[in-house]
């Protein structure tokens, strides 16, 4: 969602009076110093003024996490701040056998602008200009549907988990989040200390993955405290309006960390599958209705991944909402475009971001949730409730939350959790 500029920000803060903030982000340009989320350090012990930190001792900035997860494959990345340093990645699969040591492809990206959040490297340690090495494992010829333990051979805490997508008809489990701005306060990971226990076997982002412009935060000082998610599973975002905040965040930072080509899909949007459900990633930064070069795509993908063999369902996944109650985002003409295809093609789910917040809709046998809890300042979910389609809203709050979904046999059960572990709302859906 469109952040308050940072100035606003910073008086939206002092309107609603004390606000909890953790200082739990490292005060170096790596992201896995566990001595740099000391919230005591001083000024002078995390600024270093116009010379980045030093590279730590495994060589290691930000990562690892999994992504571009199929039935045989997936991807699995982490950068760098020095070439040339411990490329392995070791790989156990959980339900037992033998590690294997795999070697990762390193590639140089050379950085040329500096971020700092507003509040200074002691909150979310600078994005410095120069040179990152990205190192990717490209795991290949997996069973499918088992999942392994990953660690770093640089560094063997530095871990996670990767599942291959189910077999057909298999019960599949997984979390939907948007909007995480965790440098933004406590809450954040409050939630994710709840989601960690659900095990789901992928993570779902609406988009919004980390935010500049809310004045506190750095892709640096984004990833240790999103950690504990990255490692529960691949990781299947969708890009939403800040991925794009500055000229160079898109190509330096967003596609970088976790753009890739999958099913005929470009680096923005593309569609993947676990268990005959299909899900189709679009990016509402460029134009998404059925006319579009994006639209043509998502409607010859439906027709097509419907004749497949096993094919379920399928489930669209967007940033900026096709119906809500709050802003002004909604794409009304893209939701009324797409109707008779969604019913056609058997899309009994839509996931969207943006508004920070939850909602809940059904219209015309789909139901639409807005799931743009993840930690961003939360939004009013009724700025625009005299819109016709508010009355088909079955549920909604201004909360941080997460959606945990699980799919069996022909049912869709679903749960939105807030950063008590307090269920807010829950759903069934029963697809033929």
């Amino acid at each position: 969602m469109s952040s308050l500029p940072r100035l606003g920000i910073l008086v939206a803060l002092a309107i609603l009076g004390p606000v909890s903030i953790a200082l739990a982000a490292p005060a170096c340009s790596s992201s896995n110093d566990p001595a740099a989320a000391d919230p005591t350090t001083t000024d002078d012990e995390t600024d270093s003024g116009d010379v980045p930190p030093p590279c730590p001792a495994n060589g290691v900035s930000k990562g690892p996490w999994s992504m571009a997860m199929t039935r045989t494959s997936g991807r699995i990345r982490w950068e760098s701040c020095r070439a040339g340093s411990e490329g392995g990645l070791v790989l156990t699969p959980e339900g037992g056998g033998a590690e294997q040591t795999l070697t990762s492809t390193e590639t140089m990206k050379d950085l040329t602008v500096r971020h700092t959040a507003v509040l200074g490297p002691q909150r979310s340690p600078d994005d410095w200009p120069g040179p990152a090495w990205m190192h990717e494992v490209v795991l290949e010829s997996l069973p499918v549907g088992t999942c392994y333990q990953y660690a770093l051979a640089a560094d063997r805490s530095l871990t996670g988990r990767f599942c291959t997508s189910r077999p057909d008809g298999a019960d599949v489990h997984f979390v939907a989040i948007g909007d995480t701005n965790p440098l933004l306060g406590e809450i954040v990971p409050k939630l994710i200390a709840k989601v960690v226990p659900l095990a789901p076997d992928f993570l779902v982002h609406g988009g919004d993955i980390q935010y500049y412009e809310s004045a506190f935060e750095t892709w640096t000082g984004w990833f240790p405290l999103m950690r504990p998610l990255l490692a529960l599973g691949a990781l299947q975002p969708a890009l939403g309006n800040h991925e794009h905040e500055t000229p160079d965040e898109l190509d330096d930072y967003s596609n970088r960390f976790f753009g890739y080509p999958n099913f005929g899909g470009e680096l923005t949007y593309y569609r993947y599958e676990s268990a005959g459900i299909w899900f189709h990633v679009l990016d509402t930064e460029q134009a998404v209705e059925p006319e579009t070069t994006q639209g043509k795509w998502l409607l010859a993908g439906l027709e097509e991944v419907s004749k497949k063999p096993g094919f379920r369902f399928s489930v669209l996944v967007m940033h900026r909402p096709f119906v809500t109650c709050g802003d002004n985002a909604q794409n009304q003409a893209a939701r009324t475009g797409y109707a008779s295809a969604l019913a056609q093609y058997k899309v009994p789910l839509v996931l969207q971001a943006h508004i920070h917040g939850y909602e809940r809709f059904e219209i015309d046998g789909v139901t639409y949730i807005t799931t743009g809890g993840g930690g961003g300042l939360i939004g009013d979910m009724d700025e625009n409730i005299s819109r016709d389609e508010c009355a088909m809203r079955k549920s909604s709050g201004g909360f941080v939350h997460a959606l945990d979904v699980t799919v069996s046999g022909g049912s869709i059960h679903a749960r939105a959790i807030d950063a008590n572990g307090t269920e807010r709302d829950s759903f069934a859906i029963t697809v033929p």
